[in-house]
């Protein structure tokens, strides 16, 4: 009676070493995901905070060139508001007050705006002109009360022809720099956007690889365990 061939025997040994093995593929695969995973967190929240800190100044130099817009054109208010009803003594001290506090808020807003034009992309030089137009400017108006006099009314016409226009250039300067300010904004908003999107398809290109790469670990294992086994 013919007898069959021997089939080899299954050794325990090389089992257990084809498990080891799987177990092992499957450990490196959950590390390699653990760390892109804490990469892909960490850099997320890293990119997060930079964005929040640059939409921060952002913020802070939209208000300031809204700041300086408002309060100039309340300075030249009070301006008119000094020759028209300082010809009292205590008026013309109240007004001068509030022309000099208008005129402190504008100084500060363009120097907080000026502070932040660097890290913004927004043009410095057009910034530092309009702060010494406006320093300029206030000389120019205290000169021109010289020649007020509150015991002649008509000293008010004598001062207000002095000084008569020279605002507007400054007006003209502080609101183009508001609309460059918020043109800046919109287009950083679309920068900001984009540099997110950048990130995210980033990151999710890294996932996907280190997940093929796992199951091709994976995969290798399960095909040596299974050689073994034949």
């Amino acid at each position: 009676m013919a007898q069959g061939v021997p089939r080899p025997a299954y050794r325990a040994g090389g089992g257990r070493r084809s498990i080891v093995a799987l177990a092992g593929a499957l450990v490196a695969v959950f590390i390699v995901n653990s760390l892109v995973g804490l990469f892909a967190i960490d850099y997320a929240r890293k990119a997060e905070e930079a964005q929040r800190a640059t939409e921060t100044q952002l913020i802070a130099a939209l208000d300031a060139a809204r700041e300086a817009q408002v309060a100039f054109k309340i300075q030249v208010q009070e301006w008119k508001n000094l020759l028209l009803r300082g010809l009292d003594p205590a008026d013309y001290e109240r007004y001068m007050a509030r022309f000099a506090e208008q005129e402190a808020r504008v100084a500060a807003a363009l120097a907080s705006l000026r502070a932040r034009a660097p890290g913004l992309g927004i043009d410095g030089g057009a910034i530092d002109s309009a702060i010494r137009d406006h320093a300029l400017l206030g000389r120019r108006y205290r000169e021109a009360l010289g020649a007020f006099d509150p015991a002649l009314p008509a000293s008010v016409a004598t001062v207000d022809r002095a000084v008569r226009g020279i605002d507007r250039p400054l007006d003209d300067a502080i609101d183009a720099l508001a609309d460059s300010a918020h043109d800046r904004a919109r287009a950083l908003q679309d920068e900001l956007g984009a540099a997110a999107d950048e990130r995210y398809l980033g990151t999710r290109t890294v996932a996907i690889a280190s997940m093929v790469l796992g199951l091709a670990l994976v995969a290798m294992a399960i095909a040596r365990a299974a050689g073994k086994r034949g």
